[in-house]
């Protein structure tokens, strides 16, 4: 019995990894995508979108973590 709830933990925090991951992932890319348009001279009212993507990211990666809800950048 031991044996299988060690595997269903081990599963389940390989899964929360993994799920981070793709949250770090999406950080970067946002980031890289403001970046760009920032080099390409986009004005801050267009980047607002964007910008709000990021910080909805930065929250929830921050309530996956178990972090503050406001991450600094």
């Amino acid at each position: 019995m031991a044996a299988v709830a060690q595997a269903l933990a081990a599963q389940t925090r390989r899964e929360h990894q993994e799920y981070v991951a793709a949250l770090l992932d999406r950080l970067e890319e946002l980031r890289r995508r403001i970046r760009v348009r920032q080099a390409h001279g986009v004005r801050s009212a267009g980047l607002r979108d964007l910008k709000a993507d990021l910080r909805a990211a930065r929250e929830e990666l921050a309530a996956a973590v178990g972090g503050p809800a406001a991450i600094q950048a």
